[in-house]
């Protein structure tokens, strides 16, 4: 299934479009199908982190569900390519070496969201005794750099969660510092940095597979125009 339609943003440059239309290609026709992930090849993370959020829903409420946004988080002058589902993202996209490269795929344990000014928070959890919340940024070379990374651990020692902080993103205590936080502190501090979350422009992909019906469309017209001249 090919769409061809120009996406938003990204006039003049052809082979990124293409690139971002090959994924939204992919994850339309699943979507779409109603059908398991597994049925598109290999598992991969991008179509399963969205397959989670519509299994349950119809076909058309997939479509409407499902959204995407071309935006430059990296302030290189090139969009990212963003797919999430309400506020969730559930994918980052950005183009290296001129192929398509994942940043992050998001589920609901492992939930990503977007601050602006490209950064990001993540927040998830591993069980009962882990939990984490980390802020990012994108850099120039389309990697996520970690700023900040808290997460809870248990402690058998004393019996009790203890929070630990690091910049390396990774849940390891020999790698990051105990903090004097309580879990109702951890906690407001989660409160806190979701209420920095910022709403994205979304486009559904219903309004994706209509755009490429309506271009298409114009697209015969123009060449039944072109013979009769």
């Amino acid at each position: 299934m090919v769409f061809l339609i120009g996406l938003p943003g990204l006039a003049g440059a052809s082979s990124r479009d293409d690139i971002y239309r090959e994924e939204l290609d992919i994850l339309y026709a699943m979507v779409q199908s109603g059908s398991s992930y597994i049925l598109f090849g290999e598992e991969r993370d991008d179509l399963m982190a969205v397959w989670e959020g519509v299994r349950d829903l119809s076909p058309e409420q997939g479509l409407e569900a499902v959204k995407y946004q071309l935006l430059d988080c990296n302030g290189d002058g090139k969009p990212e390519l963003l797919i999430g589902q309400d506020n969730r993202l559930t994918n980052l996209f950005t183009i290296r070496d001129g192929q398509l490269h994942q940043v992050f795929s998001g589920f609901y344990r492992n939930a990503w969201y977007y601050l602006g000014n490209g950064r990001f928070l993540n927040q998830g959890s591993g069980g009962a005794s882990l939990s984490i919340l980390g802020e990012y940024h994108l850099d120039g070379n389309g990697n996520l750099v970690c700023e900040s990374y808290y997460f809870t651990h248990w402690d058998p020692a004393v019996e009790k969660m203890e929070v630990y902080w690091n910049t390396f993103g990774v849940p390891d205590i020999t790698l990051s510092e105990k903090k004097d936080m309580t879990m109702d502190q951890f906690g407001k501090l989660q409160e806190k940095l979701r209420n920095k979350v910022k709403k994205l422009s979304w486009k559904s992909l219903a309004r994706y597979g209509k755009d490429r019906v309506d271009v298409e469309g114009k697209a015969r017209v123009t060449a039944a125009g072109k013979v009769k001249r």
